[in-house]
């Protein structure tokens, strides 16, 4: 895309969230190879991002938009320094400060143990020996206590997401997992379903998470009816609004068929 944009030598280069989804390695290179566009071709550009550290660290000077109007512009760190409208001072006063609180000693919650995950590679030819399987995560231990965030932080097919599938069973592994008491590692079937619930997995791509046939309320309730059969439609719905009302969301008025 950056390529098609300047192959026609450009006065001006609009850079429309350019690195919006790329892990920080693959984001500076973009950045650096832009800022030697700019230079070398002598381009203006035209930086946009709601990401107040990159603009603060890339642009020399900074627009702040809101509802469609002009905020304030100037200065990078005059703006950074010495905001003048309410909005640029609640948007900086908004960055995210402070360190989590100390965690209370308790008993883990999660424990992984030689925790890995491979991969079979097919096979290049009928005659060919079958190649080495393709290590996603190399044998590792952690665990995570009761009201504890572990952050598992890495380049992109650093082996995240592979992790996280491993832990919610949702791929093939090896090693040991245990939650709570009760082991997983080696539940099938039924036995597995009934954990479930105990496990959940905010999905990185909700177009591919959420199916665009079903409504809200279905979504959300889906588990429950599930995992909680015993519920009255009443128990339900009273559950489902608790919890949109929790993550910010209006109260639905619906019921479930009899």
């Amino acid at each position: 895309m950056i390529a098609m944009a300047i192959a026609n030598n450009p006065s001006l280069l609009i850079a429309d969230e350019p690195t919006t989804a790329l892990d920080v390695t693959v984001q500076q290179e973009i950045l650096a190879l832009l800022r030697e566009l700019r230079d070398h071709h002598g381009m203006g550009m035209l930086f946009i991002s709601h990401d107040l550290n990159l603009v603060r660290r890339h642009a020399d000077r900074i627009c702040v938009m809101y509802q469609g109007r002009i905020q304030e512009i100037g200065p990078v760190e005059q703006v950074f320094q010495n905001p003048q409208s309410d909005y640029t001072k609640a948007l900086l006063a908004a960055e995210p400060e402070g360190r989590p609180q100390a965690i209370e000693q308790a008993p883990p919650l999660l424990t992984a143990r030689q925790l890995s995950v491979s991969f079979k590679r097919p096979k290049t030819g009928l005659f060919k020996r079958q190649p080495p399987a393709f290590v996603a995560v190399h044998p590792t231990d952690f665990h995570i206590a009761p009201g504890e965030t572990l952050g598992i932080v890495g380049e992109s097919g650093s082996g995240k997401t592979t992790l996280a599938s491993a832990v919610m069973r949702l791929v093939s592994s090896q090693g040991d997992i245990t939650l709570g008491s009760d082991t997983l590692s080696n539940l099938k079937g039924d036995d597995l379903r009934r954990q479930r619930h105990r496990l959940q997995m905010v999905f990185q791509d909700p177009y591919g998470a959420l199916s665009p046939r079903m409504p809200v309320f279905d979504i959300v309730s889906e588990g429950l009816r599930f995992h909680y059969p015993h519920l009255t439609n009443d128990e339900v719905i009273q559950r489902v609004n608790q919890t949109l009302h929790e993550v910010g969301l209006p109260e639905l008025r619906c019921a479930l068929p009899a």
